[in-house]
C-alpha cells in the first residue's frame, strides 16, 4: 500500500470545460477524454488511504500517457490524452485494471457493485467534443457537486426509505406522480426517415427524489439499502398507475423481479383488463433475473397470461449474446448505448442477428449521439431511446 502519494494538480469540472470549449480538436495536443467514475462506492466512508492511493493511480496515468488529470468531483476523474497507435490498445484495459485494483483494496465488500460499463469511458474528442462539453455542463448542474463546493453527503438510511412512503402518503398518487414521475419516449427511426414514437417508458426520478427528499442522501454506494428503495418506488409508481396514463396509451414501467410479487402489482392487475395489460412492457434488468431466475420465470408467465409485454434492460454491450433471450421468452430487450460502443456492437453482429430472429425486438437505450444511431441503423436495429432521440422528436414537432 502507498504511504505517501504525489499530489495531482487541482484542475476542476469547470477548467475541463473551459478547456474543452475553447479546444481546436486539429491543433490540439489532446484528442481524447477518458472518465473514471467511482460512483457505486461509500466514498464518504473512505481513509484518507484511498484518496493517496488514488492520486498516485492518477500519476501513474499522468505520466504513462502524457495525460492531463481533472478531478470533476469527488467520484470522477477526467483524464485528457493523446491516443495513438502505440497506446490506443492499452489505454482502457490498464486504467481499468488500475481502479478494480484500487476498489479490492480499499472496498472488498463494493467490488460486485460496480458498474463495469461507467468505470472507464473514452470520449473520442475529434468525433465526440460536443458530447463531452454537453456532459460537463450537466454535471456542474447538478446540485452537491462538489467541485462546486458541494456538502458532504451522507449515507441512504431505512429511514430515508420510510421518508419517501410517508412523502407519497402526504401528497396521494396524482400529485406524487406530478412530482416524481418522469417519462421518455421510445421511437423507431429508419434511416432517412423522420423517427415515430410508439411509447412512453415512465420511472421515478432520482433527480427529483434528490432535489425533494434526498438534498443531502448520497443514493449510489448504498447496496442492499438501495435494493429495497427501488422495491418502494416500484410499488410507488404502480400505485400512481391510473394517474400516470389514464389514456392508457403504450408504455412500459421498469421494476425489479421481487416488485411482481407485492399487493401493489397484484392491484393493478385486478384493476387493469385484459387490452389495458396487454400495452403495458414490464421491463426487468438482466442482473436481477440472473439473482432471481426462478421468480422472473413465474412473473414472466403471470404476466404473459394477462397479455402483457416481458422487456429485458440494462444490457451492456460487452455482455451480449451470454444471455440466452430466446429461453427468457422476452418480447424486447434494451440495449444500452455508452461512448465506445461502436466499436464494439460491431464484433457482435451475429449475436445481435440471433436475437432479432428470435422474435426478440432490440432497443438501443440511452443515445445521446448520431453515432449510435447510425451504429444501431447498420445492425438492423429501428428502436431507440435516450436524449438524441427526445431531440428528434422535439424537432419534429417544432
Amino acid at each position: 500500500m502507498v504511504e505517501q502519494s504525489r499530489t495531482v494538480p487541482v484542475k476542476t469540472a469547470v477548467d475541463l470545460l473551459v478547456r474543452l470549449k475553447a479546444m481546436d480538436i486539429k491543433a490540439s495536443t489532446y484528442n481524447s477524454l477518458v472518465l473514471i467514475s467511482l460512483g457505486g462506492l461509500p466514498l464518504q466512508d473512505a481513509s484518507k488511504q484511498f484518496w493517496l492511493d488514488l492520486d498516485e493511480a492518477m500519476w501513474k496515468s499522468r505520466e504513462r500517457y502524457e495525460a492531463d488529470v481533472f478531478v470533476i468531483d469527488s467520484e470522477e476523474r477526467g483524464l485528457l490524452i493523446k491516443l495513438n497507435e502505440l497506446n490506443e490498445v492499452r489505454v482502457i484495459p490498464d486504467m481499468k485494471v488500475e481502479m478494480l485494483r484500487l476498489i479490492q483494496r480499499h472496498f472488498p465488500e463494493n467490488f460486485g457493485m460496480i458498474d463495469q460499463s461507467r468505470l472507464i469511458r473514452m470520449l473520442d474528442l475529434r468525433l465526440r467534443l460536443p458530447n463531452a462539453i454537453q456532459y460537463l455542463e450537466r454535471l456542474n448542474e447538478r446540485p452537491n457537486n462538489s467541485s462546486a463546493g458541494g456538502k458532504r453527503l451522507r449515507r441512504l438510511q431505512e429511514e430515508d426509505i420510510e421518508q419517501v412512503r410517508m412523502v407519497a402518503k402526504q401528497l396521494g398518487t396524482q400529485k406524487f406522480a406530478q412530482v416524481f414521475i418522469q417519462h421518455q419516449k421510445i421511437a423507431i427511426i429508419q434511416p432517412g426517415q423522420t423517427p415515430m414514437e410508439i411509447m412512453h417508458e415512465y420511472f421515478v426520478a432520482m433527480s427529483a427524489l434528490k432535489k425533494h427528499v434526498f438534498t443531502q442522501v448520497e443514493l449510489r454506494g448504498a447496496g442492499n439499502l438501495f435494493n429495497q428503495l427501488t422495491i418502494t418506488l416500484d410499488i410507488l409508481l404502480m400505485d400512481a398507475f391510473s394517474d400516470l396514463n389514464p389514456g392508457r396509451s403504450k408504455c412500459s414501467v421498469n421494476m425489479n423481479v421481487e416488485s411482481v410479487f407485492s399487493k401493489s402489482f397484484e392491484k393493478m392487475i385486478d384493476v387493469a383488463d385484459v387490452a389495458v395489460f396487454a400495452n403495458v412492457v414490464f421491463e426487468f434488468r438482466q442482473s436481477d433475473i440472473l439473482q432471481n431466475f426462478e421468480e422472473f420465470v413465474l412473473a414472466c408467465d403471470m404476466i404473459q397470461s394477462r397479455g402483457g409485454t416481458i422487456a429485458i434492460d440494462a444490457i451492456f454491450p460487452e455482455t451480449i449474446g451470454i444471455v440466452n433471450m430466446a429461453r427468457l421468452n422476452a418480447n424486447i430487450a434494451k440495449i444500452f448505448w455508452r461512448s465506445g460502443a461502436e466499436e464494439i456492437l460491431p464484433k457482435y453482429k451475429k449475436e445481435i442477428l440471433d436475437i432479432q430472429q428470435s422474435g426478440t425486438l432490440l432497443v438501443l437505450a440511452r443515445l445521446d449521439d448520431e453515432i449510435g444511431l447510425k451504429t444501431g441503423q447498420a445492425l438492423g436495429i429501428s428502436m431507440f431511446q435516450g436524449f438524441y432521440v427526445d431531440d428528434l422528436l422535439k424537432a419534429k414537432e417544432s
